[in-house]
């Protein structure tokens, strides 16, 4: 009987046009489908409500349909890497986003709560495979030297979701209803999958072999996690069974971790881990801070329209100034980055973030709408270098050969941390305080203060680390003097 493959080192085996691919086009691509993954996320905030309304539930409950979406797609996060390489990247992302189309097709038309539900998960497979795919491929043929180069590509443009999202999302719900914020996917994932045809290095697929056990241990561990803090988010005060699965799955998740590190082949290599840089951004202080600002995109929204009575479309604005604010600093980071370096600079935006998001709670019924933006813009702008740097950071010092597993662990812990964050939201609207009506703002208020409390903690992780922590990205490292030579 032969080897099986090597999934981590073996070389990937060029297609016609690989050797002399563009990582330029292929950022381009990554940018396009992180836009319509980030679009996706971003114009539902503030279709909540009327999407509760429609179903016949309360508006903390829609966030089982965000959870499911998170699930499925972190669950599915594993094979990403390995279906790639197994049956060819251009072929397993230009499928992924048609499908991606056909599944925002059928939850335009949910008639109930059940059915979008499923049709999300149906849509988040189909995520799973997209930017973690487009990102593979652009990580695996861009040199080092041009790295920041091209994320700042990939990533940029993508910026442009989350600034019109709300507001489109608020506009096509008072026109047109809730349904249409899925119906604009349609020509998006058509042109997404001709960009796919066109833009994507052609890369032969190779002979892999599948690690089962691996992908039952890991997508059962990650689904029970998100599922748990579902559940325990939307009732607090029955928490026994979300403790049980969040405990199961604890559980799963290291038999997964001690199986990955015997298996020479195993489905996600974590060489990467290795990693001061990566450990921090994935797993450690980027998880904690990434958590507040997942559960503010559950907060918010509700926020401006339950409890001061905004149309969907005015907080949408408010949410647009937010995101305006995050691309009003975009162009200037590479330089604050290369000037204090990604320590201070991870550590005192965080620290700003945090307090100007725990500032919302301050805002009263009475503030006008303007003030209120302006308010947002700065917020976003608090956030813009942290969130920027920990994406330059993450990548920094992992090897070509660990891109693979690297790409899946840190979309994992992406996930992982949205699913918290979402998960948190819910459960502090969901406490019993206040006079319990949906209009009361001390719930929010209390949410916010808790996010931006819990993502404070990120600030003493982010100081334990190096003082040069990413200076090859910023061109910053220290160069090697040679020792006095004795006469």
């Amino acid at each position: 009987m032969s080897a099986p493959a090597d999934t981590r080192r073996a070389p990937e085996a060029p297609g016609r046009d690989a050797s002399h691919a563009d990582p330029r086009a292929a950022a381009i691509l990554v940018a396009f489908v992180m836009f319509l993954s980030i679009l996706e996320a971003t114009v539902i905030a503030t279709a909540l409500p009327d999407m509760a309304r429609d179903f016949g539930v309360a508006a903390s409950e829609l966030g089982i349909g965000i959870t499911a979406y998170l699930m499925v797609s972190t669950a599915f996060l594993p094979l990403s890497s390995w279906v790639a390489l197994r049956l060819g990247p251009r072929r397993v992302l230009t499928v992924s986003v048609l499908g991606f189309g056909v599944a925002s097709l059928l939850c335009s038309q949910s008639p109930t709560l059940g059915f979008f539900v499923a049709a999300r998960a149906f849509q988040a497979l189909c995520s799973s495979l997209m930017t973690p795919v487009g990102n593979l491929v652009l990580l695996r043929i861009t040199p080092k030297h041009r790295l920041v180069e091209m994320l700042a590509i990939s990533t940029t443009p993508a910026l442009i979701a989350p600034v019109i999202g709300p507001p489109l999302g608020g506009f096509l719900t008072e026109a047109f209803g809730w349904p249409s914020i899925f119906l604009i996917n349609l020509p998006l994932t058509l042109v997404g999958a001709l960009l796919a045809r066109r833009l994507l290095p052609r890369l032969a697929p190779q002979r892999l072999r599948f690690d089962a056990v691996g992908f039952v241990l890991i997508a059962s561990a990650l689904s029970l996690l998100i599922y748990g803090l579902d559940r325990l988010g939307a009732h607090p005060d029955a928490p026994t069974v979300p403790l049980i699965l969040m405990g199961t799955g604890s559980v799963l998740a290291v038999m997964a971790y001690r199986w990955l590190r015997r298996m020479r082949h195993g489905l996600v290599p974590l060489d990467a881990l290795r990693h001061q840089t990566f450990r921090a951004i994935s797993y450690g202080a980027g998880m904690l801070m990434r958590i507040p600002h997942m559960g503010l995109a559950l907060v918010l929204p509700l926020y401006f329209q339950l409890a001061f009575g905004l149309s969907p479309g005015m907080a949408g604005v408010l949410l647009l100034a937010n995101n305006l604010g995050d691309l009003a600093v975009k162009p200037f980071i590479s330089r604050i980055l290369r000037r204090v370096g990604f320590r201070s600079g991870l550590v005192v935006g965080t620290a700003m973030m945090m307090a100007a998001s725990a500032s919302v709670a301050a805002f009263t019924v009475a503030m006008p709408v303007w003030l209120m933006a302006l308010a947002m813009f700065l917020i976003g702008m608090a956030r813009s270098v942290p969130f920027t740097g920990m994406v330059s950071l993450a990548f920094a010092d992992v090897e070509a050969d660990e891109l693979p597993g690297a790409n899946v662990l840190n979309a994992i812990g992406n996930a992982l941390s949205a699913a918290a964050g979402i998960s948190l939201g819910a459960l502090f609207l969901n406490l019993p305080l206040g006079d319990g009506l949906a209009s009361d703002p001390l719930p929010y208020r209390v949410a916010l203060l808790a996010l931006s409390g819990i993502g404070t903690l990120s600030v003493f992780l982010f100081l334990r680390l190096p003082a040069d922590a990413g200076a090859k990205v910023t061109g910053n490292a220290p160069a090697v003097t040679e020792p006095p030579v004795r006469a």
